[in-house]
């Protein structure tokens, strides 16, 4: 066991620290957006965007903050994770030739949407066509990331051989899972850029909208745990330790991440519902899917809280009054319950979305904006930004400056996302579309009452998390700028696991990603035949 990990905090600690830069930037961006989409709004001229710069702040906001943050922070958090509860180090050229591949990428996908010259949202749908610099930086900084999964793989099997008939320790378990899950979901965004857009934006390449819609969802989905499995992990890890107890069911835990894998990525056609072209067969069959990926969401909210009661009493809370004895003076505890908490009401939307008939009175209105906003930004700017929290004593050797505000940061998220996806989904249900800068007629019908008030209280929200993510930001770079040699930390300190229990089914990963293959086949294999048997129709690109 080795007790050195300067080459992986290092790395940690960059990639850790550029996720805050890029949360800043996203958020501006964020910001600007649901302002301008707020009806009759009188802005400041500074604050007023034209439609060009709208779509490219669009496109940064989602790019930055769904695809480049995940990536940069998921993979610092398991190199200072990993080989602490391991006991074992990642290999240290991996590690620098994934940072080299993860910053060039990033750097030229940035250069391309900055440029105006990449306004392709973060779904980047052809036939748009953004800047090639734009997919050459996407295809690095996700060949980037598998470079360091590699390297993730290698040292938990120089673990797994030294450590025979032993548990994986449920951290571990979860990363795992996480990079298992990305794995499957970067693969079709691969062959998506390499074989039709990468083409279209170098050559002028035709390409068939449907075709390239598919593959992007078959990634776009699964992409959700990606985000999502981390944050799950760190409720597994964290929370028991913060409170005491042991997690209320190890074993459901351990099923419930296996399901992840096997579940989270042929559910990608609920995002086309209502896209022609598609056999209602395939869609109904991965409408089924998505309600069993739901499966394992649900077996972890039981467990959590369950584990947050075990721990509430043993504080000594009553029948109700646990609630009342959690340590909800911590900011990394307040930052992943209340992560728990708001992920809980998004998930519950998102079986709507999935729903057949109810998606045809949602899809691609507001409501899609308030429901993924619940999910993906509030695990971003609150649940990566609390376990951040907890690394700066560890990781940066800082104590925490502003201990209230960060305290305050994810309570004031609360109230913000509140009050802006409510408010969408509201808009939504009324039929306010997304991603239009003005609705307010210019020139034709007016614009429908009921939109005006939810998307002017929805800005409001977006205001208030602004405020939040502000505070984040401002709370971590002041502290390592000031924060002094750390005294105290404010979350246990990962070490290795003890007398994690065996389960040889569950210690299968071949055969669960086995499993997950089949089911990937099945659901896929048609939805393609089907697409290049009856012949594409490739279109000309548009845009720059």
């Amino acid at each position: 066991m080795t007790g050195s990990y300067g080459v992986e905090d290092r790395f940690a600690r960059i990639t850790i620290t550029f996720s805050v830069l890029l949360l800043l930037l996203g958020g501006i961006f964020g910001l600007a957006q649901v302002i301008n989409r707020a009806p009759y709004f009188e802005l400041p001229s500074f604050l007023e965007v034209s439609p060009k710069t709208y779509y490219t702040f669009l496109t940064g906001h989602g790019v930055f903050l769904a695809v480049a943050i995940p990536i940069f922070w998921i993979t610092g958090f398991t190199a200072y994770l990993a080989p602490r509860v391991l006991g074992k180090n990642l290999r240290g050229g991996l590690l620098r030739l994934s940072l080299l591949m993860m910053f060039a990428g990033a750097i030229m996908a940035a250069a391309a949407i900055l440029s105006g010259r990449s306004a392709v949202l973060y779904t980047f749908y052809a036939p748009l066509k953004a800047h090639p610099l734009f997919y050459l930086g996407a295809a690095l900084l996700v060949l980037g990331s598998w470079v360091f999964a590699a390297a993730f793989f290698l040292q938990y099997l120089e673990w797994r051989r030294e450590n025979r008939g032993r548990g994986t320790p449920i951290a571990v378990y979860g990363l795992l899972t996480t990079f298992i899950v990305w794995i499957e979901a970067t693969v079709p965004l691969v062959i998506d850029v390499l074989k039709n857009l990468l083409p279209m934006s170098l050559f002028g390449a035709k390409v068939d909208a449907l075709e390239a819609r598919t593959w992007f969802w078959f990634f776009g989905h699964p992409l959700v745990y990606f985000w999502l499995l981390p944050i799950v992990t760190l409720w597994y890890y964290m929370i028991p330790k913060m409170l005491g107890v042991r997690i209320f069911s190890e074993k459901m835990a351990r099923v419930a991440f296996i399901m992840f894998i096997i579940a989270s990525t042929p559910v990608g056609l609920h995002h086309q519902l209502v896209d022609p072209g598609v056999s209602a067969v395939y869609k109904y069959l991965q409408v089924l899917l998505t309600l069993v990926v739901a499966s394992p969401s649900l077996l972890t909210a039981f467990n959590i809280l369950a584990t947050m009661e075990m721990g509430g009493k043993a504080r000594g809370g009553g029948a109700l009054s646990w609630i009342l004895k959690q340590p909800w003076g911590n900011p990394v505890y307040a930052g992943l319950a209340v992560t728990f908490i708001v992920f809980g009401i998004g998930g519950l939307t998102g079986i709507i979305n999935a729903g057949y008939q109810l998606n045809l009175l949602v899809h691609n209105t507001t409501w899609i904006v308030g429901h993924f906003h619940m999910t993906v930004a509030t695990i971003v700017a609150v649940g990566y930004i609390a376990a951040t929290y907890s690394l700066l004593a560890e990781l940066f050797g800082k104590g925490v400056k502003w201990p209230r505000l960060a305290l305050a940061q994810p309570y004031l998220w609360l109230v913000g996302i509140l009050i802006f996806s409510f408010s969408y989904y509201i808009a939504g249900m009324e039929g306010a579309p997304r991603r239009m800068l003005n609705i307010e007629g210019a020139g034709g019908p007016p614009i429908p009452s009921e939109w005006i008030y939810t998307l002017q209280l929805g800005a409001v929200g977006g205001i208030v998390m602004s405020a939040s993510g502000a505070l984040a930001v401002l709370v971590f770079f002041y502290s390592l700028l000031r924060g002094g040699i750390a005294v105290a930390r404010i979350a246990p300190n990962p070490h290795p696991e003890e007398g994690d229990p065996y389960h040889p089914l569950l210690e299968n990963w071949r055969l669960w990603i086995a499993v997950a293959i089949v089911l990937i086949l099945v659901a896929y294999i048609p939805t393609f035949y089907e697409l290049y048997s009856r012949g594409l129709a490739p279109v000309s690109p548009v845009g720059v």
